[in-house]
């Protein structure tokens, strides 16, 4: 499983069009994996910018269409209430501890990235997180061990994670285009272009 991290407004500044043209960048490939799209969904989390709510239904009523399924991060209990109202896999928490108790609001699956190795609460699927933007493999290397590499978010430089380790579940950022002023769209995320080196052309 592939969980492409779309962004949130940083990413498609609240444009259906810009949305429109992530998720059909990705449906270009023709693929066996398991692709699932994920948005970031909050209130507020400034200097970011929030992804506006007919954003995420328009990007989840057009993904559904091309057979992606889709979710999101949440960050506050009002946006998993929200999400809660999607036919959704799972819900992805991110790897702040302070938002770990939202898992226990979930009636969907969730998924929680975690910096520290061992860790695993409120029967999540635990992802191996490492905070840093970017980080390395090195950094991946030292913090967990190759069994709980099968589940990780990968924050890495390209896909050498995904090729040396071959994890069951991965999420990686990914961004239609390299923005300076999107903090999503750093050199941990992949383009289209980078897509095609694991989804193929």
């Amino acid at each position: 499983m592939i969980i492409l991290d779309m962004g949130s407004g940083n990413t498609c500044r609240n444009d259906k069009s810009i949305v429109r043209r992530m998720i059909e960048s990705v449906a270009q490939f023709d693929t066996d994996l398991e692709v699932i799209l994920k948005w970031q969904l909050f209130r507020d989390a400034p200097p970011n910018i929030p992804l506006d709510r007919e954003c995420f239904k328009f990007a989840y009523d057009l993904a559904w269409k091309l057979g992606y399924p889709t979710t999101s991060s949440v960050f506050d209990l009002d946006s998993l209430r929200y999400l809660m109202g999607f036919d959704v896999p799972f819900v992805k928490i991110a790897c702040r501890p302070d938002l770990y108790e939202l898992a226990k609001y979930s009636t969907r699956p969730v998924y929680l990235s975690s910096a520290i190795s061992g860790f695993n609460i409120f029967n999540t699927v635990t992802l191996a997180c490492i905070r840093q933007y970017p980080a390395t493999l090195w950094d991946y290397e030292l913090s967990f061990t190759p069994a709980e590499l099968d589940h990780v978010s990968d924050h890495t430089i390209g896909w050498e994670l995904y090729h040396k380790y071959k994890p069951s579940i991965i999420e990686k950022h990914f961004v239609h285009e390299r923005d300076p002023a999107n903090p999503d769209a750093g050199p941990f995320a992949v383009t289209p272009e980078q897509l095609a080196e694991v989804l193929g052309a």
